[in-house]
């Protein structure tokens, strides 16, 4: 794919992703090349889209420095109240953090790899941090290595994430072996957290055709993988670091499906006395770091 001055183009052998720095540090398609043709290991952009308008309509976005909802924007953290703003248009709650909607500086790159930096200075979030990805292709596989380092004078309350879409079509399987669920309320904030309902256990692979599902899973073990077997390909996503939750987002009528690895828990911050709630008081100067990796092989 030719490179156009708002995206940077990777290449490895017979993969290529297209990193959109101006939108959030998005993806725009991760693509393995076979003498068959394409397959998208991602949702790909629509081309008039691509670099340009919102994360969400992109490939996979970063979750810095919090994940999913916080709720009605509103917290406290070491007797501090925060008072965020809210984010997303019909949302009632702030959302995903800043870095998905603000653009993101190449600091490194080559023909397979570069590195990426956001810079958030204290605000309504009243700290501040830098993050860092970085993103390297191999012959099978994209490499997703995060950073979040709090650079303010008191402890942050600190995660990460990334929210990928990934293709699904009819008689996709997810394999992902987790241990328990939290149901939401409307406003898909945790309510209850509960054993995993038949439907959603993905652990023995679920075929996702007439699965609907937008909630976080607890105790997972890093592990999770796509199976599409009319394209005979298999996506392996594995997480390493502090990803102890995979949020699992498949909504009706889709032909895509976010299989989220994520740090902590929806609204965690909201919740300092569940056990593990994810959210990491990050000292002045501290780092957190993640690598998650996307593997593709053949079934």
């Amino acid at each position: 794919m030719p490179e156009r001055p708002d995206t940077v183009v990777l290449r490895h052998g017979d993969l290529e992703t297209v990193v959109c720095p101006a939108v959030g540090g998005s993806l725009g398609r991760l693509t393995l090349h076979t003498p068959a043709g394409p397959v998208e290991l991602m949702r790909p952009t629509p081309p008039n889209l691509l670099g340009a308008g919102c994360a969400t309509d992109h490939a996979c976005f970063p979750l810095v420095p919090f994940s999913n909802r916080v709720a009605g924007g509103r917290f406290r953290f070491a007797d501090r109240a925060v008072v965020l703003p809210l984010n997303r248009p019909g949302c009632p709650h702030a959302i995903h953090g800043h870095a998905w909607q603000a653009p993101w500086t190449v600091e490194e790159r080559t023909p397979d790899r570069v590195r990426l930096t956001f810079r958030h200075g204290a605000d309504a979030w009243p700290w501040s941090y830098a993050a860092v990805q970085t993103f390297v292709l191999s012959p099978d596989r994209l490499t997703v290595d995060l950073e979040l380092v709090n650079e303010s004078p008191s402890a942050m309350p600190a995660g990460f994430g990334l929210h990928p879409y990934l293709p699904k079509p009819p008689g996709t399987v997810l394999t992902a072996a987790v241990d328990g669920v939290w149901l939401t309320d409307v406003t898909l904030l945790p309510a209850e957290r509960v054993p995993v309902p038949e439907g959603w256990r993905f652990a023995g692979g679920t075929v996702l055709d007439d699965v609907v599902v937008d909630n976080g899973f607890t105790g997972w073990n890093g592990r999770a993988a796509l199976d599409w077997p009319a394209a005979g390909r298999r996506l392996v996503m594995e997480a390493q670091g502090p990803f102890g939750h995979l949020v699992v987002y498949a909504p009706r009528g889709e032909d895509y499906v976010c299989i989220e690895p994520v740090t902590h828990m929806t609204d965690a911050v909201n919740h300092p006395g569940e056990p593990d709630g994810g959210v990491v008081p990050l000292e002045p100067g501290e780092r957190l770091t993640g690598r998650v990796t996307f593997r593709t092989e053949p079934l």
